[in-house]
């Protein structure tokens, strides 16, 4: 559409917000892509045909927003700021298919979400330039919903990227990166530069590719999973024995024989552990647990 701004035009970001009355809000996080090269590439990494349903995090100035607009998603892109809430949604009045809400994405029930917006909840596509602030809780509440996206585009502060796939051994590898390998295969696709961002952030970026992974835990093993997952993590340099014998004393006299069965060596720090290792040990520790009761 002709009449359609260039959201990732600088000069008329700064343009539209000035009409809007808008400006950057440091406490949101806000630092809004205004490059259209990358907007392209995050967009076309989603792979998401028209007809597909999708849900944006965060569209911002929506240099991604109009991208999947034109292409004939079935969008819902949710904000917390009510004024770009109302921009949006006057930039999307060529393509009715796309709408913006006012919702904070911290707070949203996604598996709700996504049954009362789109007909194929089972399905759904995620994409955003996540605020750098919500990354961490934003990312443990997708895991706490057992990832349900078909698949996701993320671009993050390059740590918490490269934290998600991070593999045993590596610096980056703790609580999250295990809940990430065991819900999701991920991939880090590219690195973005601060100068494609207004206002300009302080840190680096990186897109993310997550897909699902099939679970081999039940319910009640997925719990103690994150028992055993977030609560070795808080103290890292411990031994794995010394973690479990702190988290779960009543336990204290069978944990040799727990981390034999799973393949473990007592003096092996968390950091070390693979994720099908640790989701072993939960299934082995939740079974024995509930011979015990």
């Amino acid at each position: 559409m002709t009449d359609t701004p260039n959201v990732t035009s600088p000069r008329e970001v700064m343009a539209l917000f000035k009409d809007y009355g808008l400006q950057p809000h440091k406490r949101l996080g806000q630092n809004f892509l205004i490059d259209g090269n990358t907007a392209r590439k995050i967009t076309a990494a989603l792979e998401a045909a028209a007809g597909d349903a999708v849900i944006e995090v965060g569209p911002g100035a929506g240099a991604l927003t109009v991208l999947l607009a034109r292409s004939g998603v079935d969008l819902l892109a949710l904000e917390v700021d009510r004024g770009l809430v109302a921009m949006l949604n006057n930039i999307l009045h060529p393509w009715p298919k796309a709408r913006v809400i006012n919702q904070d994405a911290l707070k949203t029930d996604w598996s709700k979400l996504n049954g009362t917006y789109f007909k194929s909840a089972g399905s759904v596509k995620l994409i955003s330039n996540l605020p750098y602030i919500i990354s961490g809780p934003f990312m443990y509440s997708l895991f706490e919903e057992a990832f349900p996206f078909d698949t996701a585009v993320l671009m993050l502060q390059k740590e918490v990227a490269h934290r998600l796939v991070a593999d045993p051994g590596d610096s980056n590898y703790g609580a999250l990166s295990v809940l990430s390998g065991y819900y999701t295969h991920g991939k880090v696709l590219f690195n973005v530069s601060k100068n494609v961002f207004w206002p300009r952030p302080k840190v680096g970026s990186a897109v993310l590719k997550l897909q699902p992974r099939p679970r081999s835990l039940s319910a009640g093993e997925e719990d103690l999973f994150w028992q055993i997952v977030q609560g070795v993590f808080q103290q890292r340099r411990k031994t794995i024995h010394n973690n479990l014998g702190r988290l779960f004393p009543h336990l204290q006299d069978s944990l040799n024989g727990l981390l034999e069965a799973a393949f473990i060596e007592p003096l092996d720090r968390p950091e070390h552990l693979s994720v099908d290792q640790f989701a072993k040990l939960a299934k082995i520790a939740y079974n024995y647990k509930r011979k015990l009761s």
